[in-house]
C-alpha cells in the first residue's frame, strides 16, 4: 500500500537549480517512491539565518511511497549526503535540504522526525509550491485548509524562479 507524501527541497549553495534537478532525479531512483508532481522553483531569502546568507531556491515534490516515514527519511538523508550536505539541523548554507512535509495523514514525532513538518504553516517557500501542486490540502493536525495559512506577506516573500509544474499522467 502506498501513501502520498510531500517533500520540500531547498538549496542555497553552488548551482542551486542543478542541485534541485539532481535531487529530483535521485528521488526518482528511490525504491518504493513514485514521483507524481514537481512544483515550479521559487526564490526567496534565507529565513532564520545570518543576514548575508545566500538566498534559497525551493521546490516541492508530490509522490507515492510504499514504506515507512523513517525509511523515507533514511533515503533523503542519504541523498543529502551524496549531494554534499555536511550537517543536519544547523542553520548554515547547504547544497541541498530535503524535508518530509506531509506523509499521508500521519502524525509522527520522534527525535529524528516530525510529520507534519513543524514549521510547515509558517514557511511561504514551502506553502506556495505545495499548494501549487495540490491546492486542496488540509493540515492533518488542525484540519484547516493549508491555503488558510497563506497570508498576503507570503506572496511577497518569494517569487517564481522557474515556472513549471510537471505531473505524471
Amino acid at each position: 500500500m502506498t501513501e502520498t507524501v510531500y517533500i520540500g527541497l531547498g538549496s542555497n549553495l553552488g548551482d542551486r537549480e542543478r542541485f534541485l534537478n539532481r535531487t529530483v532525479a535521485l528521488l526518482r531512483q528511490v525504491e518504493g517512491l513514485e514521483v507524481i508532481a514537481v512544483s515550479s522553483i521559487y526564490a526567496g531569502p534565507a529565513q532564520g539565518m545570518a543576514p548575508d546568507t545566500p538566498g534559497f531556491l525551493n521546490q516541492v515534490i508530490k509522490a507515492d511511497y510504499s514504506f515507512t516515514p523513517t525509511e523515507l527519511l533514511d533515503n533523503l538523508e542519504r541523498i543529502e549526503g551524496e549531494l554534499g550536505r555536511e550537517s543536519k539541523g544547523k542553520r548554515l548554507p547547504r547544497t541541498i535540504d530535503i524535508d518530509i512535509l506531509l506523509f499521508g495523514n500521519r502524525q509522527v514525532k520522534t527525535d529524528r522526525l516530525e510529520i507534519p513538518h513543524a514549521r510547515l504553516t509558517g514557511r511561504s517557500f514551502v506553502l506556495v509550491p505545495l499548494l501549487e501542486i495540490q491546492p486542496d490540502l488540509t493540515h492533518p493536525l488542525t484540519g484547516k485548509p493549508l491555503s488558510k495559512y497563506v497570508t498576503p506577506d507570503c506572496q511577497t516573500q518569494i517569487e517564481i524562479y522557474r515556472h513549471h509544474v510537471a505531473r505524471q499522467v
